[in-house]
């Protein structure tokens, strides 16, 4: 083609770049469809009927946001804020407290539990006082799967009261909250899904949602490499012309 003459050493190295990027494009096509898969399959799990915590203990993941009950006593001295944390147009945080079950020992692992939303003009309310229990509470919830790999108990002093963000399933985030307790956590947390007396928190059932917006990423790249073509064929015609 007299018109188009791009350069060996270039059209390899484009070549090669393209398939890359092709190639990851179709990967986060085949993730986005797993993923798609997932979710709707864990947001069936929320309609089928309640488990015990005790039988999910066994299994966190495969009874990952199943319904459950529990009864027992928060830890107020232990509570942490997450945010700030959007509800609508507001602006507030989410309340974890970890929860003694009832007639469990002293010694015993905790339930962390999300106990739901506030609004930011509330959280003064809702901080840790320096120690104490709640009355005997019912929680009912979901379950989710809280990653321990790394976790180890630890001492309330220092204690941070605020976290600018906590997901169960990041080992890390985990770790950091459990050394600051003097006690273990249960492998399955509780999501509440019901408003506490008062009306604050706010606990509802939130559906499962991708923590990875696979589609955008695999568009992404396959914009990039469609890019790269184009640039190439423009560079091939571009020294074409220049050679004569």
């Amino acid at each position: 083609m007299a018109g188009f003459r791009p350069a060996r050493g270039l059209t390899i190295l484009t070549m090669v770049c393209v398939l890359a990027f092709f190639s990851l494009g179709t990967w986060q096509v085949r993730r986005h469809l797993w993923r798609t898969a997932d979710l709707a399959e864990k947001s069936a799990r929320i309609e089928l009927a309640a488990v015990e915590l005790a039988q999910a203990e066994e299994d966190p993941d495969g009874y990952a946001f199943r319904r459950t009950e529990v009864r027992g006593r928060f830890e107020l001295a232990d509570t942490i804020l997450v945010g700030p944390v959007e509800r609508g147009h507001a602006l507030g945080a989410r309340v974890f407290t970890p929860l003694r079950r009832e007639g469990s020992a002293t010694d015993a692992a905790r339930v962390l539990v999300d106990r739901g939303w506030i609004p930011q003009t509330e959280t003064p309310r809702f901080m840790p006082p320096p120690s104490g229990e709640s009355e005997v509470v019912t929680v009912r919830g979901l379950l989710l799967p809280l990653a321990l790999r790394e976790a180890v108990p630890g001492s309330r002093d220092p204690r941070r009261t605020y976290f600018p963000r906590f997901s169960p399933d990041r080992p890390s985030l985990v770790a950091k909250l459990n050394s600051q307790l003097p006690y273990a956590l249960v492998g399955a947390m509780v999501q509440s899904v019901e408003p506490e007396s008062g009306c604050l928190p706010i606990g509802e059932v939130a559906r499962p949602v991708s923590p990875v917006d696979h589609r955008g990423y695999a568009i992404t790249w396959f914009t990039v490499g469609a890019l790269s073509l184009a640039a190439w064929v423009e560079y091939g015609r571009r020294r074409a012309r220049e050679l004569g």
